[in-house]
């Protein structure tokens, strides 16, 4: 077998915003670094999930206003979609992405190799392509980062023709004219949004008695209602008990309120979460300890078998690719001796549906839940003059401090750019940043972000443009 590198000091397994990102990191602390990434550069978050989605995103986010404009005096007929170009622009999106990610690599003198990459021992990685050996690597550190795969619920199932998960979901042929989308957090809510703006009827299907249920539980009725005007048909506390075939299509049938219902559909969409990608790749032959959430690891990223670290959704079976990539950069650090642990990280959470969802640190009912005792401040986005010119007045900022120290532990945000809006409050949270340092930073007006500031003035009882309490 031919090797593929004689003296490679990191081997990182899995191309993905964690991997490529780790290959990189330890490649600049002066490494030889090698990465298997199965031909799949950028992993599911470039090819089939952050960056396809929020391309599409983007294009329902024009249709809707477009169709809005008319209330402020702009008349357009209605949107003609090119479903083609509409797909066009999201694949063109992820093939200029994967060049930049190529051209980093070369850049940093990283040896990227495609193929699967199975562990063979403590510090050897086999890669196979196409059922057959390409050739070994050896390394003294392991860095296994191959992300997750779509979980499928326990719905019995006639059969799988018309009915697909997540990594599907950004290439279809055309919009149906019927989908179910089974699963009410993000991932089913950003699609649903996506497919009503195409034209498609969507029934949204959640076990739990409202969709992102773990966000906070106003945000999840202010979407709701948002999602609902948009034609969206949202059924929670609602079980799918089968999936079967019907004419031209699928029948879903659910279990809600004790009673047995079903609705008749073109398509059915799988959005229950993610799954660990671990399976036969050698990690238990070596002694690489796993459970049902992926691979198990300490506070240094390291698994029970000393050369190997592991990061991303391989170690929690869904995660965020922000998180992966700041994982990927502690591995390697630890790896080659800059640090000892894993950093202690404040990871912000969006949802990209319209309105925009994000969130950071705890919620208000987690932070109670776990006896704290804090000061909530909130501030709606109807009373900016930002907001009221530009009709996104729908929504709130949140913040959560400490009631003693007025320490930042938390946010929470439903709004337009509640994703680019959550950074300040991630700064906040992760500096462990008071209400007052929050408050007092002087922000831009008119903006969304002086959302922000007047929720932590809010928290300090000192809200300038809402009335007293």
């Amino acid at each position: 077998m031919k090797r593929l590198a004689k003296h490679v000091d990191v081997i990182v397994v899995g191309g993905g915003p964690g991997g490529y990102v780790a290959a990189i990191r330890a490649a600049q602390l002066g490494a030889k670094v090698a990465l298997v990434h199965n031909n799949d550069l950028g992993g599911t978050c470039l090819n089939r999930g952050c960056i396809p989605s929020k391309a599409l995103i983007h294009c329902a986010a024009r249709i809707q206003q477009a169709r809005a404009a008319k209330a402020i005096g702009l008349t357009f007929g209605e949107p003609q979609i090119d479903f083609d170009k509409v797909r066009g622009h999201a694949r063109r999106t992820v093939d200029q992405m994967v060049k930049g990610i190529v051209g980093l690599l070369k850049a940093n003198k990283i040896a990227a190799t495609g193929g699967r990459g199975r562990l063979t021992g403590p510090k050897q990685v086999t890669v196979e392509e196409n059922g057959e050996v390409k050739g070994v690597l050896e390394a003294p550190y392991i860095i296994w980062a191959t992300g997750s795969l779509p979980a499928r619920p326990p719905v019995p199932c006639e059969n799988g023709d018309n009915v697909i998960t997540s990594d599907d979901g950004v290439t279809l042929p055309g919009p149906p004219q019927q989908l179910a989308i089974i699963g009410g957090g993000a991932l089913g809510s950003e699609f649903a949004y996506i497919y009503s703006q195409m034209g498609t009827q969507v029934h949204l299907f959640e076990m739990c008695d409202r969709i992102i249920p773990t966000e906070e539980p106003e945000i999840s009725q202010v979407l709701a209602s948002e999602l609902s005007k948009l034609g969206v048909q949202i059924h929670t506390s609602c079980k799918c008990s089968c999936i079967s075939d019907c004419s031209g299509g699928k029948r879903v049938e659910y279990e809600c309120a004790q009673d047995t219902q079903a609705v008749d559909v073109d398509m059915v969409l799988l959005a229950a979460g993610r799954r660990p990608n671990i399976a036969d790749m050698g990690l238990e032959e070596v002694g690489v300890e796993t459970d049902r959430f992926g691979v198990i690891v300490n506070e240094a990223l390291q698994t029970n078998v000393e050369s190997v670290y592991a990061i991303g959704d391989c170690i929690r079976g869904i995660g965020l690719a922000h998180q992966a990539s700041c994982e990927g950069t502690c591995a390697a650090e630890i790896a080659l001796g800059i640090r000892d642990r894993r950093c202690e990280l404040a990871i912000p959470m969006a949802t990209y549906t319209h309105p925009e969802v994000a969130s950071v640190g705890l919620r208000e009912y987690e932070a109670k839940e776990a006896g704290r005792h804090v000061k909530v401040g909130r501030f709606d986005f109807s009373a900016l003059g930002k907001a009221a010119a530009t009709r996104s007045r729908v929504g709130f900022v949140k913040v959560i401090a400490d009631a003693k120290s007025n320490r930042v532990i938390g946010a929470s945000i439903i709004g337009d750019s509640a994703a680019d809006l959550i950074a300040l409050l991630a700064v906040a949270v992760q500096n462990r940043m008071s209400t007052l340092d929050v408050a007092e930073t002087c922000h831009a007006h008119p903006t969304l972000f002086e959302a922000v500031g007047e929720a932590a003035l809010d928290a300090l009882g000192r809200a300038i443009h809402i009335p007293p309490k």
